[in-house]
């Protein structure tokens, strides 16, 4: 689970918990190109395509990938 204070844009995060249905599977890797700091975020997989992530939920799907 990630802490969005503690997400930069350009992190790689990959997708974990409950998953991203409709938009990724477990495992799959994205690139985050919003964040508030609070709690919300947008991320793009390798194919541009972009996803939005808020509150708790958001975060529980969500992990860096080098486990910071």
């Amino acid at each position: 689970m990630i802490k969005y204070n503690d997400v930069a844009i350009g992190d790689e995060l990959e997708i974990t918990g409950m998953g991203a249905p409709g938009f990724a599977e477990l495992g799959d890797i994205v690139t985050v190109t919003e964040n508030n700091g609070k709690d919300k975020l947008y991320a793009k997989r390798e194919d541009g395509k972009e996803a939005f992530f808020a509150l708790t939920c958001g975060a529980q799907r969500l992990k860096h990938v080098n486990d910071r």
